[in-house]
């Protein structure tokens, strides 16, 4: 008995020696772990460049489901004091020394003539991204769109895709799980997921790695090629959406030529709308003439939620507009035209670029005559400086700008205001927007838990 009080008294005052010689962690509820600060150095800035047209089956056209590149395209940018001037016959990347647009840019161009492609590929050369949609694309016969997806990591990506099409989401095996390897190009033909569809919109999520992505549209008219077009990504859905660059030209023509032969029915002008959301959108889409010189037109319309609508624009006159789209739920658009002088037209698709007050940076396409849309879609006027000059732009409205081809420009503003390049080269024609982007160093708060 003796022993084990003995023993007993030990062990508490050894307890007692513990709880005065080492610290206890003091818990609390309900505090938070404040982390520590870790500076962030800016990303490496590169911009992808997709590249020359892809045609199916090569430069004969006998190996269906083979795309290889024809033809070259020519890059034109700045990358600071630096110009950046080269053909390239595959896509390409360009690490550059400055961080944002307005001292680093370039823009790809390719007036093609090939046997099974022509017309104008005009297009930014991009950072990448992980996310995207295209508000463009026609599968129907003698159409063809492509989604080009090129990796200049070093890490595969995994990309998935989702279609909407007139009836909502269009399903279908392989759309989710594509591989887009590093250093590699993958060139995806959407008719194999929406085979003769003619209106979509597709968005594409990419996991792994940051993609450069476009979608090349294409249309044949029996062995003739009929048209063009190197679609960018349309920025995230908003309930105010602009499209600068709607310049029409020859609607008189393209008017007789359509009713005269179905085949040509696509050469009108239309608007895309899509109601991405779980909710139908109902809109109303005002089409403004530059500095009131030209009559543009008013629609109403109302998208179902995860579908696509075209909306005819075929009675513009010829003149320079652009589209301001006013909607109760988040909406994408964009819209298409075409051009004609002689032989075939060639079409373009005008995308929605977001306002915002520029510090932004661009080339225009050498030997093109090229024009600048600018709407400032607020209530307040503004200004914007284009290379050191100064003009006005009222609440409301839009104006344009003659460029000169093959010449560096940086853009401010002093609102926000929506900006694409009007490309025109022997009315061969596209559409590029005018975009603000820029890689910043900063601060991230780290918490271990």
């Amino acid at each position: 008995m003796f022993k084990r009080l003995l023993s007993l008294v030990l062990v508490v005052g050894v307890g007692a020696a513990l709880l005065t010689l080492v610290e206890i962690p003091r818990l609390q509820i309900g505090s938070v772990n404040e982390g520590q600060m870790v500076s962030v150095e800016p990303k490496q800035p590169q911009l992808i460049c997709p590249g020359p047209v892809y045609v199916n089956g090569g430069d004969t056209g006998l190996k269906l489901g083979n795309f290889t590149q024809s033809g070259l395209s020519v890059i034109s940018g700045m990358d600071g004091r630096k110009p950046l001037l080269s053909n390239e016959f595959a896509a390409r990347t360009i690490d550059g020394q400055k961080a944002d647009s307005r001292e680093f840019h370039a823009v790809q161009s390719q007036l093609a003539r090939q046997k099974l492609a022509g017309g104008l590929a005009a297009t930014n050369c991009i950072p990448g991204q992980n996310e995207a949609w295209f508000v463009a694309g026609d599968n129907s016969v003698g159409r063809e769109a492509l989604l080009i997806l090129v990796n200049p990591s070093t890490v595969d990506a995994t990309v998935s895709l989702q279609i909407l099409g007139t009836d909502g989401p269009i399903q279908g095996a392989g759309l989710s799980g594509i591989s887009a390897p590093a250093g590699k190009v993958t060139v995806l033909p959407l008719a194999a997921f929406a085979p003769k569809v003619s209106t979509f919109a597709v968005q594409v999520s990419s996991r792994g790695a940051a993609l450069g992505m476009w979608l090349q549209q294409k249309t044949i008219r029996g062995l003739t090629p009929g048209g063009l077009d190197l679609v960018g990504s349309s920025p995230d859905a908003q309930k105010t959406v602009q499209i600068p660059g709607l310049f029409i030209r020859a609607s008189e023509a393209l008017r007789t030529l359509a009713a005269n032969d179905l085949d040509y029915g696509d050469t009108k002008t239309y608007l895309r709308v899509v109601a991405p959301g779980n909710k139908d959108a109902t809109f109303t889409a005002q089409v403004q003439g530059a500095d009131g010189a030209s009559f543009g037109t008013v629609i109403q319309g109302t998208v179902a939620a995860g579908t696509v609508r075209d909306f005819e624009l075929n009675d513009l006159a010829d003149g320079n507009y652009i589209v301001q789209i006013d909607s109760n739920e988040p909406v994408l658009a964009s819209a298409s035209f075409n051009r004609i002088a002689s032989g075939q037209p060639d079409l373009a698709w005008a995308t929605a670029v977001n306002a915002t007050k520029l510090n932004a940076g661009f080339v225009t396409v050498p030997g093109a005559f090229s024009r600048l849309s600018i709407a400032n879609p607020g209530e307040r006027a503004g200004s914007f400086t284009l290379n050191g000059r100064t003009q006005t732009i009222p609440a409301a409205s839009n104006v344009e700008v003659i460029l000169s081809g093959g010449t560096p420009y940086q853009l401010t503003s002093t609102v926000p205001v929506a900006a694409s390049t009007v490309i025109d080269i022997s009315s061969a024609i596209a559409v590029v927007p005018v975009l603000d982007y820029r890689s910043v160093a900063g601060q991230l708060r780290v918490i271990v838990r």
